[in-house]
């Protein structure tokens, strides 16, 4: 018997368990694993810069400036809205203990089946929009639910066949491309360009009287000025999704036993969970996300599907490396999104100052998730928390 089934005042002692599970002081732990990481890549790498040559007193303020003042703040929420959404995606299926590393594959068959939505469907702008988001979750939804129904069926590990899929499902949509979708316009490896009327709009477009009324209280140069002008409603679509996920995590049921999954999956079973049901949903739902998250990149940024946009773009793995250190919280998922945009932001701008390889961001976030799997607080402290590793 599932656990959906049962009534409300029998779920709410065993929701109140759960609570306890995910929270303190577990999660202690778990912020202080996480803050001793940052502090000892901080170290590592200000001693790297130091070997280098490169003086940290100056190669830090460059970064920071480049990524968080003027339009590279501009820049870092442009490609953290992405990073964050594809964060969220993998993070709600890792949940429920599935390593989905299809992200690049759900992420590009959500911003094919958009775009072809949104070129070709009659009618106007806005009702193309939404059934090109609609479209693009269905289509990331389909590519995660093969993983998951192969997982639930066959048993077959879903890290394995989300990683695989990815190579099917980019290979068709580059042969779509340079095929049936080709532009015979232009010389490009892309489709035709996105109409106007059907592509997402900045907040306040900057030939808008709102643009102007900006302008004319804060300044052209103003931060205010220009992240109304360079950030599009995609953020409103992420930050909806955002909600949505912490709404399920912590008040239906299946939040609830997707966690259960993740921490013991033969318990979960053992207790009544329908675990075949919830996984295959859970990733489906994951899937989704990642779609919607690839057609509001070609619809806001690109204005076409270009081969190899979305999968060159680095947005998959970037996620990747955020829910290695986010794991299943949709809060740590912003902030590490958003941390790991602005290094890349900050190492694009020290390659052009000063030489240094932007591949310099990858190294730092990947050493943080190294760390933080060493587990570096203490083992008397988390004993005196009363916390089992």
């Amino acid at each position: 018997m599932s656990i959906t089934a049962e009534p409300a005042h029998s779920q709410a002692p065993r929701r109140a368990g759960l609570r306890r599970m995910f929270t303190a002081p577990a999660s202690w732990v778990r912020a202080c694993d996480t803050g001793l990481a940052v502090a000892a890549t901080a170290v590592i790498v200000t001693g790297l810069f130091v070997v280098l040559g490169y003086p940290p007193g100056t190669v830090y303020p460059t970064m920071l400036r480049a990524s968080l003042s003027g339009p590279g703040l501009v820049t870092t929420v442009q490609q953290a809205i992405p990073v964050i959404g594809l964060g969220l995606a993998l993070s709600f299926c890792f949940r429920a203990g599935q390593f989905n590393l299809g992200g690049d594959g759900q992420f590009v068959a959500g911003g094919l089946a958009g775009t072809v939505v949104a070129l070709y469907l009659p009618g106007p702008g806005w009702i193309a929009i939404a059934v090109a988001l609609v479209a693009a979750a269905a289509g990331g939804a389909l590519a995660a639910t093969a993983s998951a129904l192969a997982f639930t069926r066959f048993e077959a590990p879903v890290f394995a066949t989300s990683l695989l899929l990815n190579f099917p499902i980019i290979a068709l949509t580059s042969y779509l491309i340079n095929t049936a979708l080709a532009d015979p316009a232009s010389k490009r490896d892309a489709t035709a360009s996105i109409p106007a009327d059907r592509r997402v709009a900045a907040l306040v477009p900057r030939d808008s009287a709102g643009h102007d009324l900006l302008e004319s209280w804060f300044g052209s140069g103003n931060v205010l000025t220009l992240l109304a002008a360079g950030v599009n409603w995609s953020v409103l679509v992420v930050a909806t999704v955002f909600v949505i996920c912490v709404f399920v995590n912590n008040r239906l049921p299946i939040g609830y036993e997707t966690a259960l999954i993740g921490l013991n999956p033969r318990l979960a079973a053992g207790v009544g969970v329908r675990t075949g049901r919830a996984v295959v949903v859970n990733m489906a739902t994951g899937g989704a996300i990642a779609g919607l998250v690839g057609v509001l990149v070609v619809l806001g940024s690109h204005f076409r599907l270009i081969d190899g946009g979305l999968n060159g773009t680095g947005f998959a793995i970037t996620a990747l490396l955020v829910v290695l250190l986010a794991r299943t919280s949709p809060v740590a998922v912003v902030l590490a999104g958003f941390l790991f945009t602005a290094l890349g932001v900050g190492a694009a701008q020290l390659e052009r100052d000063y030489g240094l390889s932007s591949y310099v961001s990858t190294v730092v976030q990947a050493l943080v998730v190294f760390l933080v799997s060493l587990q570096l607080t203490p083992a008397a402290l988390v004993r005196r928390w009363g916390v089992r590793r």
